[in-house]
């Protein structure tokens, strides 16, 4: 039998889109063999936004299962607070372990305006012509730099589960 993974789900769960984007990728997830996952929008004990929802109570859950994860995957669509928050406290846990001991993050970033395939003298060329024009999407380098030091980033879900399915192999 194969190694087993352990992952961290992290994205946005405020809307419609992002909360249907989580339950297809976990679903995804789920389905290869050695993985086990966790979800904060499926965390119903923290989670459940037709009650209240404490901010420590979903700190110290959150932490726990960041703490017990192998694996951060991070949805880095939309830079969403407490995804870079996670994939931030990921980095810093990393910063004091051996190599041996450090998480992996995976970055998922789908936004089909990505500069580095979509670059174009037209798009540069409008870009000057106004303030706020911008063709390409931005995600903070800061936050990418972790992803990259410490993982990989994607472009599409794919990818990104043939990865983790040699992962566990």
């Amino acid at each position: 039998m194969g190694k087993k993974i352990k992952i961290y789900l992290a994205n946005g769960l405020f809307n419609a889109a992002d909360r249907m984007l989580n339950e297809v990728i976990y679903k995804q997830l789920i389905r290869i063999r050695g993985i086990e996952v966790y979800a904060p929008q499926f965390n119903l004990a923290i989670n459940d936004k037709k009650k209240s929802a404490g901010s420590k109570p979903i700190y110290e859950g959150d932490t726990a299962k960041l703490k017990w994860a192998d694996v951060l995957l991070a949805v880095i669509d939309d830079e969403d607070l407490g995804t870079a928050t996670e994939i931030g406290w990921v980095a810093g846990y990393n910063s004091t372990q051996p190599k041996s001991k450090q998480k992996t993050i995976l970055g998922l970033f789908t936004d089909v305006r990505e500069p580095s395939k979509t670059w174009s003298q037209a798009k540069n060329i409008d870009m000057k012509k106004d303030l706020a024009e911008s063709q390409y999407c931005y995600i903070n380098l800061y936050m990418t730099g972790a992803i990259k030091k410490y993982g990989k980033l994607f472009d599409n879900l794919s990818d990104l589960l043939e990865y983790l399915k040699r992962m566990v192999k």
